[in-house]
């Protein structure tokens, strides 16, 4: 794991996935409003790695 992929990860981890859990507590959006607020709310690009954590989270609070 190089370093650009462990700060990301760990950003993710510790910065983004719970504030979209929050997120996605208060509001019931489906996986490409919820993708788009990630992006907007922290101002990011909608990469490959952001997409795949986004969807692996959607799925385990929905239970999909």
């Amino acid at each position: 794991m190089t370093a650009t992929i462990a700060t990301e990860v760990h950003t993710f981890d510790l910065e983004i996935a719970p504030a979209l859990r929050d997120f996605m507590c208060n509001n019931f959006c489906d996986l490409n409003n919820t993708i788009d607020w990630v992006c907007e709310a922290f101002d990011i690009n909608a990469t490959d790695f952001i997409i795949e954590r986004v969807i692996d989270e959607y799925e385990a609070f929905w239970g999909v």
